[in-house]
């Protein structure tokens, strides 16, 4: 068998002093027997009349009147003290008020089922109270007891009486699991009392305020005191608690000595109004606590607990929502051991609609390729309007560019490059801007220009191109592509604006473009002709009798040059011929030079070949050839 301790409540010790100098008042007031409740009579009392009004039993008074030794029932002299025995006294009902319910509460009567408790709902007893996680409800006692049932709790109700008129309340709970908060009025003696048992221990109040946590197996009981001093009993120890202190107490074991709670912390940093949701609080550091509770109320007192979580980081933050309108935070730290401290409170306004709208566009870290920057956000349904920032700074301190706009979605803005944040607000119906969403950072950056400036020059075994620099290229793209084929040929990159490329003699198109470090390519520049001639024909021979001209060479036409001089500066002759054979004719008797052209695509010469000089020789008759030898004879 388990022995539960049992926590009875004392009242804080009188001092000396004050204490003798109403000793003599207090012998007058103590009753007789602890089971006596005592009446006052007033002019006009009768024993049958203050029967009839307190006694369970009206024709009990005769008892009344021996124990208080009474001759005349009908003619009571004013301010006498009567002694009526508790158990001859009337016992009324005592309902409890339900004053509030948070979330998912249900409750069941002694043999009905589960069903949802609502606030104004009245509790005679034998109810049994579930909340669920998150969840709350608070009650009100006959005799202005305010209880609240935390989340995750099981709590019973059982005795719930008054003794008629007397302003004697007797109240019986059972917390078999979770959490209450009590602040009880002051109990009349002797018959009133306010019990919480739970299966560890048996708390007892008179007219104090502390709290009774009981883990979920049942074993483990917390107690924390505010107001008033504690007596906890288990295993036949007693530990006076006294208020700003707490003890724990287990099955089987007896209770520990009391510790201090932890001081209520400091809330001074959390703002008056909140724009901002989710909620959230940033709590203060404080030595010696592992874990906070922080509950957000109606009002400041034991109203409705909207939101009760326990935290172990230094944010306090709940998800789901909450109207705009006014609060009360209360807040308090844990020791190591589960101990709650003393509560500090804060009341704040949370003024955060219409919501901030949620930004679309440009998105966090977009990168714009052109200057005009198209802005998007999400339609807040209560807002009448906007107000867009756009910054270079994520302070939003200079340079801000501020539009406000109608009850729209989107805008265009014409920006310089750069980087840039942005974020907007929603408008009220009065014109009021709140909140500003997050802001977001995107960048204006458009691709590389294409380069201008092309030119390009053919040598003896490359082509060579250059262009302009453009801003923004970590290095440059070249593709060259052949007319005739309509192929590509060749693609380079450089560093530099320049490059070079072997090419085939013909006829050919090129572009260049920049390029970015991270790849990104910015557009191609207009098309650039070039035209590679063939090489220069070689290996010239000229038969000197027939005049007879061959040479090497790729070329399919070539141009013969001939000219009086080295120079070429006195030409005598040119013809275009097919192949690389060419027969000199119809030159008058000198001497000459001859050189060779290779001609390509679209008449592009190569250079000359080396030239070649020869000599054509004066005609002579016919007959002079048969009389010249005869000469000779």
């Amino acid at each position: 068998m388990v022995v539960l301790p049992k926590i009875t409540v004392r009242e804080p010790a009188m001092p000396a002093r004050l204490r003798r100098c109403l000793a003599p008042l207090l012998c007058l007031a103590l009753p007789a027997h602890a089971a006596d409740w005592q009446y006052v009579t007033v002019p006009g009392d009768t024993l049958i009349g203050i029967g009839q009004q307190y006694l369970k039993n009206p024709n009990d008074w005769p008892k009344v009147q021996s124990e208080n030794k009474v001759e005349i029932p009908r003619r009571m002299p004013a301010d006498f003290r009567l002694r009526i025995p508790v158990a001859l006294l009337k016992v009324t009902p005592a309902p409890v008020s339900v004053t509030a319910v948070s979330g998912n509460v249900r409750y069941k009567g002694a043999d009905g089922g589960f069903r949802p408790l609502r606030e104004g709902d009245r509790l005679n007893g034998g109810e049994t109270v579930l909340t669920g996680p998150r969840s709350s409800a608070s009650f009100r006692f006959a005799d202005g007891t305010q209880l609240t049932q935390q989340a995750s709790s099981k709590l019973g109700f059982g005795r719930l009486a008054a003794y008629g008129k007397t302003g004697m309340i007797s109240t019986e709970l059972n917390l078999e699991s979770g959490r209450i908060e009590t602040a009880a009025a002051r109990q009349q003696a002797p018959a009133g009392g306010f019990q919480v048992r739970t299966p560890v221990a048996v708390a007892g109040l008179r007219g104090t305020a502390f709290r009774v946590g009981v883990a979920e197996d049942g074993r483990r009981m917390s107690s924390e005191v505010t107001e008033g001093v504690v007596a906890v009993n288990a295993r036949g120890r007693t530990v006076d608690v006294a208020a700003g202190y707490g003890t724990l107490a287990e099955a089987g074991r007896p209770p520990v000595t009391p510790r201090a709670l932890l001081a209520a912390p400091d809330l001074g940093a959390v703002p008056a109004t909140i724009q901002r949701l989710p909620l959230q609080f940033t709590k203060p550091e404080q030595p010696g606590a592992v874990a906070w509770r922080a509950r957000v109320t109606g009002d400041e007192a034991f109203g409705t607990v909207l939101r009760d979580d326990v935290f172990t980081g230094q944010t306090a933050q709940w998800t789901d929502d909450l109207p705009d309108g006014e609060y009360f935070l209360r807040a308090r730290a844990i020791d190591a051991a589960g101990l709650e401290g003393l509560e500090a409170v804060h009341r704040f306004v949370l003024d955060a609609r219409p919501l901030p709208p949620v930004p679309v566009a440009p998105a966090l870290g977009e990168r714009l390729y052109q200057t005009q920057a198209d802005f998007a956000w999400s339609a807040v349904p209560d807002a009448h309007g906007y107000v867009l920032q756009i910054a270079p700074t994520p302070e939003f301190a200079n340079g801000v560019i501020e539009r406000k706009l109608p009850a729209v979605v989107r805008h265009q803005e014409i920006l310089a490059e750069g980087d840039w944040h942005w974020r907007v607000a929603s408008v009220d119906e009065t014109g009021k801007t709140h909140l500003f969403s997050p802001h977001r950072a995107f960048r204006v950056q458009p691709l590389p220009l294409p380069p201008a400036g092309g030119q390009s020059k053919s040598g003896t075994d490359r082509t060579h191109f250059t262009w302009e620099s453009v801003r923004g290229a970590d290095r440059y793209g070249l593709e060259v592509t052949d007319v005739e084929r309509k192929s590509r040929v060749a693609s380079e990159e450089s560093r530099d604006t320049a490059a070079a490329a072997t090419l085939a003699p013909g006829s050919y198109v090129w572009r260049v473009r920049g390029v970015e470090a991270d790849g990104q390519a910015g557009g191609w520049s207009a098309d650039n002709k070039v035209i590679v001639p063939p090489p220069p024909p070689r290996e010239l021979r000229l038969d000197a009798k027939t005049l007879a001209l061959t040479w090497q060479g790729e070329a399919r036409r070539h141009r013969v040059e001939i000219a009086a001089d080295a120079a070429f500066a006195r030409p005598v002759a040119r013809q275009e011929v097919e192949g690389t054979r060419a027969l000199l004719k119809d030159l008058p008797p000198g001497d000459y030079f001859v050189r060779v052209i290779a001609l390509g695509a679209e008449d592009s010469a190569s250079l000359p070949s080396t030239s070649l000089p020869f000599t054509v020789e004066h005609a002579r008759p016919w007959w002079l050839l048969i009389v010249l030898p005869l000469l000779v004879f």
